[in-house]
């Protein structure tokens, strides 16, 4: 059977990591580094997460763990993001020379950090979500930033509630960059699927439909709109699409959608019918339409799942 993961967990590496530090109700930061007391405990049994973290690993030597019940290897570079209703299971003992930082954060304190959700939807990711992303030593380099400021603004205790709204515009920054990085991945998927000699202006028209889709999917949700802004016909910006990603523009446009949906439905404050709105549907029940077609259920089920 498995167990439970929250965010109050990562306090039992206080013991064992090198920095340690936490703002209460918000998050913990913790660095284990080579040399610290024992391994880190293993626990052969599936944890269920029921808040968020994120780990960098910095260290050589690799070591395996199961997310989701698929096997991944974490080495120098890979960063893991946990989600609420992930499983993850050590398969191994981790190394003794791990180098790695922690995040934890509590979902009531994420729900307050002013994100966006427009400009973090990452749609590839929803049909087949990847918890790891393998970051090179620049983009690990610039994380462990983001990691030391938060860790050295929790340490300055002089006024808790400005430190509080420091940790919140860094992780709304942190989450933008994370983005960036997940985004000039999404670039390199269109750009390798077919060679630029065979592409040419076919090449062009679906980046600027990806650019524009996540511009403009709030209010437009139709390809007749993105073809007409292209200056080519519907049929031809479906086919591009489909050939340059594997996914139609229609799929594009749908997941979109359906990240700020699901988004909105569980980490905001909003109602249904707030949602159905700000997604540009003209009732709640269309919307329920929509998203049930999309999910399998209906948006009230999914805020209880």
């Amino acid at each position: 059977m498995e167990k439970i993961l929250e965010y109050n967990s990562v306090a039992k590496l206080k013991d064992l990591a090198s920095e340690f530090s936490s703002i209460e109700g918000s998050y913990m930061f913790s660095h284990i580094t080579p040399g610290y007391t024992g391994q880190m405990p293993i626990d052969a049994t599936p944890m269920k997460v029921t808040g968020m973290f994120i780990l960098l690993v910095l260290s050589d030597t690799p070591f395996d763990v199961e997310i989701n019940m698929s096997k991944y290897t974490l080495r120098r570079g890979s960063f893991v993001s946990l989600f609420p209703g992930n499983v993850i299971r050590l398969l191994e003992e981790t190394p003794k020379d791990l180098d790695a930082y922690l995040l934890s954060f509590d979902l009531k304190f994420l729900q307050s950090v002013n994100i966006n959700m427009t400009a973090v939807a990452i749609p590839p990711l929803l049909e087949r979500p990847v918890p790891m992303m393998e970051l090179s030593d620049e983009e690990s380099a610039l994380v462990t930033r983001y990691m030391e400021l938060l860790h050295l603004n929790t340490r300055d205790n002089t006024n808790p509630l400005i430190n509080k709204n420091i940790a919140t515009s860094l992780i709304a920054a942190f989450f933008y960059q994370m983005v960036q990085f997940f985004h000039k991945r999404i670039s390199g998927m269109i750009d390798y699927t077919a060679t630029a000699q065979s592409m040419g202006r076919r090449h062009d028209y679906v980046r600027e439909f990806v650019k524009m889709v996540h511009l403009h999917y709030v209010r437009e949700r139709s390809v007749s709109f993105y073809a007409d802004k292209l200056f080519i016909s519907p049929k031809y910006l479906s086919l591009l699409v489909k050939e340059a990603t594997g996914r139609s523009a229609a799929k594009w446009i749908d997941d979109f959608v359906l990240m700020e949906a699901k988004n909105m439905l569980r980490f905001s404050n909003r109602n249904i019918q707030q949602v159905a709105y700000a997604l540009n549907f003209p009732t709640q029940s269309s919307f329920g339409k929509y998203f049930k077609h999309l999910t399998g259920m209906s948006p009230t089920e999914y805020q209880k799942s």
